[in-house]
């Protein structure tokens, strides 16, 4: 059964290199793409080594039916992504690349990026992508925190995983 998939911030980098991996993928299907400021626009404007492919326009997160999406992406910057998906369905499947989800611990996470999470509840909740370690966890989980680069420029610590 082919899965609907939504790529929330398709039109940054990290969304359009998804777009791309899942246009090759069998068992996907690309069904929303977002990117709040390039709303309206097709992908293959924003980036056109994706033209022939039949994706759908650009649009905003408010926009999206989230009932016919089995599986979210959220390619979204650090601290943009813990407030989107805690507005998301409860049922949907949400895999963020972020840094957001990584930690589990409240403090911890306050501590490494100096601000308070905007949805602990869902910290506890989040499955750290590491398949190596939680291969079975991911396979249940509604949310899946993916690996993110957490260095910028003049920060030389990285948050742990």
């Amino acid at each position: 059964m082919t899965k609907k998939i939504a790529i929330l911030g398709a039109s940054g980098y990290t969304g359009a290199e998804l777009v791309r991996l899942i246009l090759g993928h069998p068992d996907m299907s690309i069904t929303a793409l977002t990117g709040d400021r390039k709303a309206g626009q097709p992908m293959a404007a924003v980036y056109p080594f994706l033209r022939g492919y039949d994706l759908p326009d650009l649009c905003r997160i408010d926009e999206v039916d989230f009932s016919q999406i089995d599986l979210a992406f959220c390619a979204l910057p650090h601290a943009t992504s813990q407030s989107v998906i805690k507005d998301l369905p409860r049922d949907l499947k949400v895999v963020d690349l972020s840094a957001d989800f990584r930690l589990r611990d409240a403090a911890a996470y306050e501590k490494w990026y100096g601000k308070p999470h905007d949805a602990p509840e869902l910290q506890a909740e989040a499955v750290y992508g590491l398949t190596e370690f939680y291969r079975d966890r991911i396979r249940t989980a509604r949310l899946v925190a993916g690996r993110a680069a957490t260095r910028q420029p003049g920060n030389t610590r990285s948050a742990p995983c």
